[in-house]
């Protein structure tokens, strides 16, 4: 097994143990007392349909393919809708407006490899992870950046609302130029093709996406780990209930782990 396929398996038992000990439902007193929503699991199942929203260009967990958005979180988004009975519906958006999509109720929640923060704990509520992973630095071959150090005085790209876009900002701000994009692709990876900027900063399976589909890059570094997770709206949690059960089911079954494994390998080994 290739080592990066080796690390998904990894992965997939460290998110086997965190799931069991996060998938505690919350008191029903909690569940009374809350505001009304702008969803339900009554509301989602009388509609027919769940209204999913995600940002469809961060492969392999949403990507367009023939037309189609399709990727690791579509299939998690499918898996949760087939547990209501009810169809699916995808949103593409910009990835800084999910939060908030959420937030007016345009989307029952999102899937986006979104990492859990405290600052966006405070506005939406998220499922029990489902994934674990780094952020990485993505450089063009030959370029001496190998560390942290090597980056100040250099001009970076990141996501516009992602965790990668906090980072650079904490970790380089006084020190480099940030440059924000709202797509990784094209938007991040031409500009790194084209030199505007000397690196770019995205989640680590999709930096291995973005090195395989573009040999004139390389991956120089990883920072940090992050935890995925659905984020619904905050006083959702008949919804959040039902959505960490099928998160939960597939961690243990296995199959989280074949999904995921089985998209990174589309993507890194065609």
């Amino acid at each position: 097994m290739d080592y990066k396929l080796a690390a998904g398996v990894a992965i997939g038992l460290i998110i086997g143990v965190i799931a069991t000990m996060l998938f505690i439902p919350q008191p029903q007193s909690q569940q009374q007392s809350a505001p009304p929503c702008p969803t339900s699991l009554d509301l989602i199942k009388k509609r027919g349909k769940l209204i999913v929203g995600t940002s469809a260009d961060w492969p392999p967990y949403e990507y367009v393919e023939s037309g189609k958005i399709v990727g690791i979180d579509i299939d998690i988004a499918r898996r949760i809708a087939d547990s209501l009975g009810v169809q699916l519906e995808i949103r593409d958006m910009k990835f800084s407006a999910l939060i908030e999509a959420v937030r007016k109720g345009d989307v029952d929640f999102v899937i986006a490899d979104m990492a859990i923060t405290p600052e966006r704990e405070k506005q939406v509520l998220f499922s029990i992870p489902y994934q674990v992973d780094s952020s990485t630095v993505v450089v063009k071959k030959g370029t001496q950046i190998r560390s942290v150090e090597d980056l100040r005085g250099k001009t970076i790209g990141v996501q516009v609302g992602t965790v990668q876009e906090d980072w650079a900002v904490r970790t380089l701000g006084n020190y480099s130029k940030i440059v924000r994009y709202d797509r990784v692709y094209p938007y991040m990876v031409e500009a790194l093709r084209k030199g505007d900027v000397d690196a770019i900063v995205v989640g680590g399976v999709v930096g291995d996406a973005v090195v395989k589909r573009f040999p004139e890059f390389e991956k120089a570094f990883s920072v940090g780990v992050r935890y995925s997770a659905v984020a619904m709206p905050i006083c959702a949690y008949d919804l959040k209930l039902q959505v960490d059960k099928v998160i939960y089911d597939m961690l243990q079954s296995g199959e989280m782990e074949r999904l995921i494994n089985n998209w990174v390998e589309k993507w890194l080994y065609g």
